[in-house]
């Protein structure tokens, strides 16, 4: 055992929270020290090599992954949260157009593919792979955000009148990740469910409705840390 672990993804992983607005209205963002990785790092009391990066997708892993592969072989487990940046769309070109087909950054068919390739890769460094499912969304926040200086009516009519398609195009590669787990026979820390059993979520979301602010982070970190340390053990 070396007792270290890896990890890739997004700003989530990342540890990326707002809690404040710039002069034009938008989030200002920042690393936060009580991101939920930092949090697992002093509560397991192992090192855990944070390669997450704000923006990321599928289609950017591998590329983290060949420029710290010698890190990464020197791990136990790489544990991944993607799927954020994946399912999201360009909106400005939504707000021009929005009665043409628009895709989103990455389709659903290349993020199976792709997350299954970073899976396969990591496996072959004999490094554990391990799969996060996603935090939930507030669609209604997260339209606000995205559609700020753009046109509002035009984004609303491209997707149906109704904002919770938004949380439906969000969970929709939120399951496929259960699925690929089940399939590829990978462990998964589901940290969707404790979201679910709050009372509102929504508390636990920054302004922009898709970022965990750090009372999230400490709900995450929670259910992470319990599953992290079965997985060190094996």
């Amino acid at each position: 055992m070396k007792n270290k672990i890896c990890t890739f993804g997004d700003s989530i992983m990342r540890g990326v929270v707002s809690s404040e607005k710039g002069a034009d209205g938008k989030p200002i963002y920042r690393i936060s020290d009580s991101g939920f990785v930092s949090r697992c790092e002093r509560r397991l009391g192992i090192k855990i090599l944070n390669f997450a990066c704000f923006g990321s997708t599928t289609s950017q892993g591998m590329k983290y992954i060949n420029r710290y592969e010698d890190e990464v072989k020197d791990t136990d487990i790489a544990v991944f949260e993607y799927g954020g940046n994946d399912c999201d769309f360009n909106w400005k070109a939504v707000a021009a157009a929005p009665s043409q087909p628009h895709e989103p950054k990455v389709t659903l068919r290349n993020f199976v593919k792709q997350y299954e390739a970073l899976i396969n890769k990591v496996r072959s460094m004999n490094v554990r792979p391990v799969i996060m499912s996603m935090p939930l969304i507030d669609p209604d926040r997260f339209f606000d955000f995205l559609s700020m200086g753009l046109n509002r009516d035009n984004i609303l009519k491209w997707l149906g009148g109704k904002t919770m398609r938004i949380y439906q195009w969000h969970e929709m590669y939120n399951v496929e990740l259960f699925k690929m787990a089940h399939d590829l026979q990978v462990p998964i820390i589901d940290i969707t469910t404790p979201f679910l059993e709050t009372v509102d979520y929504s508390d636990y979301l920054c302004d922009d409705g898709i970022h965990p602010n750090e009372k999230g982070h400490a709900l995450i970190a929670d259910t992470v840390a319990v599953k992290a340390t079965g997985y060190l053990h094996r």
